[in-house]
């Protein structure tokens, strides 16, 4: 797959668009680095609050690479290449597509079926931010990625007690949250991507010495105060629901947070579009991704999707009171 994505930017001005999240710009940066050699020009973007790719996203550029997020069928009449772990129903309509919605992230899916470099220690480290961004658990590491990962990046999986909870986590998980300051800060991905594009190592993000990295650090202190913040809970049939108005996208750290024994979702309203973020408590059999998903097209402005414990989705204040009702109806048939 490598060889297939290479010939088609080879000498071509690429737009690589990638989801805003850690498994989002994680994903980005392993394309474009193994682009840049044989791009003419690459320029990026990351993006969330709407979670399509979309014609005013892009210009001239003769190749566009969707990581992690979808492009919008408007585009579809371009060179796209489209690769992601989401469900899909558009992957047949791109000139090359790479899908899988097995994966538990998308990062994993081109650590294993696109890029050739494997034992490459950014490349592991990119990939292991990715996969526990993605909400991947230890015990689930795929073989081959741990045993790179113990070889050629033994540090980044060195067992660290944690203080929060029984048992320990690995050294690079303590990396993840940094990747998503971006989103929350600006409601862009930007600053964390651009950072692992300027890199090749992660020494300069982990050592904290690179100045980007310097920013991410004052973005997570910011957000530090913001997700101990009171909130009230409300119960709508079977699930618990937040409502905030904040200029910062905090939504899915609250939720996962104030969860408990229901499905939480936290709405978020903001320049007049409301953000929502579900999450789902482990114990319960509840897949997060296929609720949201039922109500792509049966309501004007929502866009939602996710996976089986975490989902989000965007929609216009208008029609939040439809999107509550048939949350009601749904909830209640299950």
């Amino acid at each position: 797959m490598q060889d297939k994505i290479i010939e088609l930017v080879r000498d071509k001005t690429v737009k690589v668009c990638c989801h805003w999240d850690a498994d989002g710009v994680t994903s980005g940066a392993l394309i474009y680095h193994m682009i840049k050699p044989y791009a003419k020009v690459i320029t990026t973007i990351s993006k969330g609050m709407v979670f399509e790719v979309k014609k005013e996203d892009i210009a001239e550029e003769e190749v566009i690479i969707c990581a992690d997020i979808p492009p919008a069928k408007e585009i579809l009449d371009r060179t796209v290449i489209y690769i992601d772990h989401h469900p899909s129903e558009i992957s047949e309509q791109c000139t090359l597509a790479i899908h899988d919605d097995k994966y538990q992230s998308c990062s994993l899916l081109i650590y294993e079926n696109v890029i050739e470099d494997k034992t490459n220690p950014y490349n592991i480290f990119l990939t292991l931010l990715g996969f526990f961004g993605d909400a991947g658990k230890r015990e689930n590491l795929p073989t081959m990625l741990k045993v790179n990962a113990m070889n050629y990046t033994p540090e980044l999986m060195e067992k660290n007690k944690s203080y929060y909870s029984k048992g320990h986590y690995l050294t690079v998980e303590k990396y993840v949250s940094a990747m998503n300051t971006g989103k929350r800060m600006n409601w862009s991905g930007d600053i964390p991507l651009e950072l692992l594009k300027c890199i090749d190592h992660y020494g300069p993000f982990t050592e904290n010495f690179h100045p980007l990295a310097q920013t991410i650090q004052t973005y997570k202190s910011h957000l530090r105060n913001l997700y101990s913040q009171d909130v009230e809970i409300k119960r709508v049939n079977n699930f618990d629901m937040i409502y905030i108005e904040s200029k910062k996208n905090i939504q899915g750290v609250l939720a996962a947070r104030n969860i408990k024994e229901k499905p939480i979702i936290v709405i978020n309203k903001f320049q007049g579009q409301l953000m929502g973020s579900m999450r789902v408590p482990d114990t319960l059999d509840f897949d997060a991704g296929k609720f949201l998903d039922q109500f792509n097209g049966k309501i004007e402005t929502f866009l939602g999707g996710g996976h089986e414990k975490a989902g989000g989705f965007t929609i216009q204040e208008k029609d939040f009171p439809e999107l509550i009702e048939k949350i009601k109806l749904s909830s209640s048939s299950q």
